[in-house]
């Protein structure tokens, strides 16, 4: 695929482009669907998202023996009853998939359950998770192609558990959102924990539908029994946004995107708080849609760790960016679908920048003048890589290899994207 802005890229400054509406949010689709199959009754969304993650999510659910269908663009979940797997359950490569569902069917699953998926998936950590879920009776039996998981023999009317979260939230989130469904819930403590912005989506969430969780500092208390079924619009993805809000500081023009909630607890919302940090202007025009002005002022500098999934765009908006930029908080960047990080760089040095890499979890970028022609970039199978070089392809083009990645979170980007830019 050819990445180029398009022949009037020389309209002025203040054009705006065409306007923009975001997919549904992957983060809050697997927790909605999670929490709708804990929840006795009947479940209905709008907005969820239509994506390779998603649709692995809800096949599992469908094999574990919930009731799934969609009316007219609302999905139904009756939920309330015990998994039993009709099937070996196919994950792909969703890390949240996995993680969510996994202290579920350990604790409360009837007999063992077939795991599989990308083999990337199970390459990705899962330890810190697994060790509490096997202290309680669980059994994990990998294998080349995936696991068998069997659970405990007695779950627990309750959970108290010390958790190694510093390689991924997500491993507290699966744990959470299991403790909501038993008796007695659950208290979930740790030292420290990556992306903590994530700990504050799900608490939102599980009080969403009736659960008042608490989140304190290095603990989770998580009332049990509580859970109900809900009817609820689910918002836009701004980690799906993140890529046209770049677009808007590279071209310096005003974007319109929507749905997005001020208020969602996403920590991806972040991202217009550092462009606007670096000259560009943001305002709310409605309860649901944001307008972006660009052009940068000058570079970056952000620490991400509550929103390390911004690293690649805003890296490949570094490159282009007027001045030097630093971007930190980036140690799970390694642990991702690919190597993030090593893949940001190699992203940056595409689009004719210098990067330092400094250990796990700092990039410093200084721009450069734009490349000539050159090996496609290869995103590795990994969809915020693409997102990341559509952005830099805006000033730089460049063919770009496997272009499809995106159906992980967003099959329609590109269409999107072309539509932006009036093509």
């Amino acid at each position: 695929m050819l990445l180029s802005l398009p022949e009037d890229s020389s309209l002025p400054r203040g054009t705006a482009l065409h306007p923009v509406r975001v997919p549904g949010s992957k983060s809050v689709t697997n927790r909605a669907l999670l929490l709708a199959a804990l929840a006795p009754g009947t479940s209905r969304f709008r907005g969820g998202l239509e994506a390779e993650d998603t649709r692995w999510m809800r096949g599992a659910l469908a094999d574990l023996g919930l009731d799934f269908k969609e009316q007219e663009g609302t999905w139904i979940i009756e939920g309330g009853r015990r998994p039993r797997a009709s099937a070996p359950l196919w994950l792909g490569a969703s890390g949240t998939t996995l993680r969510f569902l996994l202290p579920w069917l350990a604790l409360k699953a009837e007999g063992p359950v077939r795991l599989e998926g990308d083999p990337r998936l199970f390459e990705r950590p899962l330890g810190p998770l697994l060790a509490p879920l096997e202290a309680l009776g669980a059994a994990w039996e990998p294998d080349a192609q995936g696991a068998w998981l069997r659970p405990a023999p007695a779950p627990p009317e309750a959970l108290d558990l010390a958790v190694d979260a510093r390689l991924s939230s997500q491993f507290l989130t699966g744990l959470a959102l299991t403790a909501a469904a038993l008796p007695g819930g659950g208290t979930l403590r740790w030292t420290e924990v990556a992306s903590p912005s994530y700990l504050v989506l799900t608490t939102q969430w599980l009080q969403r539908f009736g659960c008042t969780a608490r989140l304190e500092a290095g603990r989770w208390v998580i009332p049990g029994g509580a859970l109900a079924p809900r009817e609820l619009d689910l918002p836009g993805d701004w980690s799906g946004a993140a890529a046209f809000l770049a677009a808007a500081a590279v071209t310096g023009r005003a974007l319109r995107l929507e749905p997005l909630d001020p208020t969602d607890a996403q920590g991806d919302r972040a991202m217009v708080a550092i462009l606007e940090a670096a000259g560009c202007h943001a305002r709310w025009l409605a309860s649901q849609s944001l307008e972006l002005e660009g052009p940068l002022q000058g570079g970056l500098d952000a620490d991400l760790t509550d929103c390390p999934d911004l690293g690649p765009v805003l890296a490949a908006l570094a490159a282009l960016a007027p001045g030097p930029s630093e971007l930190r908080g980036l140690h799970t960047l390694p642990l991702k679908e690919c190597d993030r990080l090593d893949a940001s760089a190699e992203l940056v040095r595409w689009l004719g920048g210098q990067v330092e890499v400094i250990g796990d979890h700092t990039l410093r970028i200084q721009p450069g003048p734009p490349p000539g022609p050159r090996p496609a970039f290869d995103p590795r199978n990994d969809h915020r890589m693409a997102f990341a070089a559509a952005v830099g392809g805006l000033r730089c083009g460049g063919d770009l290899r496997d272009p499809h990645c995106v159906a992980k979170t967003f099959p329609d980007f590109w269409t999107v994207w072309r539509g932006m830019l009036g093509c």
